[in-house]
Formats: structure tokens, sequence, C-alpha cells
């Protein structure tokens, strides 16, 4: 999910067109947008007028999901070191904003791909040779 973060307003992909796009406030009673390039490094259009007011505690929340997010995406340590390393850093200040565990732990499985058997019914080369190595460190002793 593309997020952006503008003068303390949060703003998500509304939806994008072949040379922009197009983002809402959070609020989704709220009816400001704004338009950026495709790459996001620039706005075509302002964020319009917000009919409420700042809310500075949900923005750490948000800034840990999506390094969460990115985190899980690209690595494959376990879930639960994944939440423990982004709370380390998260500001007690705003501890009343934070999501619950169990939310975390899912949107990390979301974002985590799951391995499938091939065309011939093996198992992908990543997996083979993670079992072959777990195996391996296994040891045989005679009762």
């Amino acid at each position: 999910m593309s997020t952006i973060l503008h003068k303390g307003y949060i703003y998500t992909v509304e939806r994008k067109t072949k040379t922009k796009s197009i983002f809402r406030c959070k609020n989704r009673n709220c009816k400001a947008r704004c338009h950026t390039n495709l790459s996001m490094d620039a706005f075509l259009s302002l964020p319009t007028s917000h009919c409420h007011a700042l809310q500075p505690d949900s923005i750490p929340a948000i800034q840990l999901k999506i390094g969460i997010e990115a985190h899980a995406a690209i690595t494959d340590e376990p879930t639960s070191t994944i939440i423990h390393s982004a709370l380390r850093a998260y500001p007690l200040g705003a501890a009343g904003q934070l999501p619950k565990n169990e939310s975390l732990m899912l949107m990390i499985q979301r974002q985590r791909t799951t391995e499938t058997v091939g065309a011939d019914g093996r198992l992908p080369e990543k997996l083979r040779k993670n079992i072959v190595a777990k195996a391996s460190s296994f040891t045989m002793t005679k009762n």
C-alpha cells in the first residue's frame, strides 16, 4: 500500500492513471486529495483542504506498519523477531495508537509469499536446500 505523509496528514492511493497517482486522505470522511507523478517524488497537485484536525499520534503507528511490511517482504526472519525489532524504536508517547500484536503478525504473513510445488512435483530449490541443511545438523546416536 502506497502512503504519503505530508504536513502531518496521511494519504493513501485511491487510484493510478498512466501519468499520475491520485491519493486521498486516510480519514475516509475527508475529501482531501493530491496528485503525484508515478514515482511519487513530486506533487502534480498539492493537497486540498481537510475537514478534520491533525492526528499526530497516529503517524508513528502507520510508520511502524510500513516498516514492518517492508521488512517482512525482504527477509525470512521469524515474525516475532520482525515485530520486536520494529517495536524497539516505537515512541512510548504513541503507545495508545499501537496496533494489536495479532494484527501485526497477520500483516507480516500477508507480505510473505508461499512457496509452491513446481510443475515437476518437487519442492523449490530454496526449500530443498533448507531441508538438507537442517537434516545435516542432526546427529544420530546409538542407544
